[in-house]
This record gives C-alpha cells, sequence and structure tokens, in this order.
C-alpha cells in the first residue's frame, strides 16, 4: 500500500510539473507574441521615414543656404565686372557641385541615421525575447517591449546644417583690385613714356 501511495505521489507531482511548465510555455509564447506586436510596425517603410524626415530638415537648408550664396556670389562677379564669362560659369558650376555634394551628405546621414534605429531596436528585441524565456511573465515583458521601443525611437535633435558655401566669392574682390591696380600702372606708364623722337618737326 505504501509503494502504491508513494507511486501516485509521484505521479500527482510529476503531472503538477508538467502542467506548471506547459503553463510557464504558454506565458512564454505569448510574451513572444507581445514582443512580436510591439515590433511588427518597425519595418521597412519605417526606417525609410526616419531617413526621410532628416532628409525634410536639412534639404531645405541646404537649398536657402544655395540660393543666397549664388545671389552673392553673381553680386561679388558684377562688382568686379565680371558677371559675363568664364569665372562665372567656373564659380556656379563649383557651386552646384557643392550643392549636390551636400545632398548627397544629407541623404547618407539619413540613412545612417535609420540604420542605427534599426540595429538599436534589433538589439533590443533579441535581449526581450531572452528575457522572456527567463521571466515567462507576458504583461511585464509587453511593458519593458513598450518603453525601449519609445526610448529608441525617438525623432533625435538634429543639429543645423553648417556654412556650405562660406568661400564662394573669396578671391574676388581682390582679383578686382589688382585688375584695377594693373590698369592704372599701364595708364601712368603711358602718361611718363618717353616722347619718340622721330615725332618732334625740327625747323
Amino acid at each position: 500500500m505504501c509503494l502504491g501511495g508513494g507511486s501516485s505521489a509521484m505521479e500527482e507531482e510529476y503531472q503538477r510539473q508538467l502542467a506548471e511548465e506547459e503553463a510557464r510555455q504558454g506565458r512564454i509564447t505569448q510574451g513572444k507574441d507581445n514582443i512580436d506586436a510591439a515590433f511588427s510596425g518597425y519595418n521597412d517603410q519605417f526606417y525609410a521615414d526616419r531617413a526621410a524626415d532628416y532628409m525634410s530638415y536639412a534639404q531645405p537648408q541646404i537649398e536657402d543656404q544655395y540660393e543666397k550664396a549664388m545671389k552673392d556670389l553673381r553680386i561679388a562677379l558684377a562688382r568686379s565686372g565680371q558677371l559675363v564669362g568664364s569665372e562665372r560659369i567656373e564659380r556656379e558650376n563649383e557651386l552646384l557641385k557643392k550643392f549636390n555634394d551636400a545632398e548627397l551628405q544629407a541623404a547618407r546621414k539619413g540613412q545612417s541615421i535609420a540604420d542605427t534605429t534599426r540595429s538599436n531596436l534589433a538589439t533590443i528585441k533579441s535581449n526581450l525575447l531572452g528575457q522572456n524565456a527567463s521571466l515567462a511573465d507576458p504583461s511585464l515583458i509587453a511593458a519593458q517591449a513598450q518603453n525601449q521601443i519609445m526610448a529608441n525611437t525617438q525623432v533625435p535633435e538634429y543639429n543645423p546644417i553648417s556654412n556650405i558655401f562660406a568661400n564662394a566669392t573669396e578671391g574676388l574682390a581682390t582679383q578686382a583690385q589688382l585688375e584695377a591696380r594693373n590698369k592704372n600702372r599701364y595708364e601712368m606708364a603711358q602718361l611718363f613714356a618717353p616722347t619718340n623722337s622721330s615725332s618732334i618737326i625740327r625747323g
């Protein structure tokens, strides 16, 4: 009888542990589902939008700087008497190249911000899945997922775009001054040039 009773108690304990493990596995499954649901909206479109968000911030600043630099350049060219000619073409092409380079750099920075967010969220999700397996608390893991996602998906505070076209008119005033000096030297040389003796009429 004792053996029989002992066997029955062991069976009951086994069934109890089995039920607990099944319940734990159920909670782990529910926790994983909660994690997957929390991250479900963070797809390729989200990261594309995150990159585009930076471009929406940076591009108007780049365009404003470009337009101002072009205006300042043309004023400086006009003052130096070079509004028409190769100097204008060369400098405007240089400004356009800087503009295109700035847009490319801004696009790369936006993509870098998006990639960093993607990497951070992937790490968070991996860590949460590990915690879920040990905690087996779907409500707690869901709250942790929401909190950590929120903390890592805030739009960062962007720094203003630095002056890309700072040297757009560099050298133009100096060049104009040099040309004026050369012209003055030429005129002075002509004024004080010796008179050609052959032109003197002798009596």
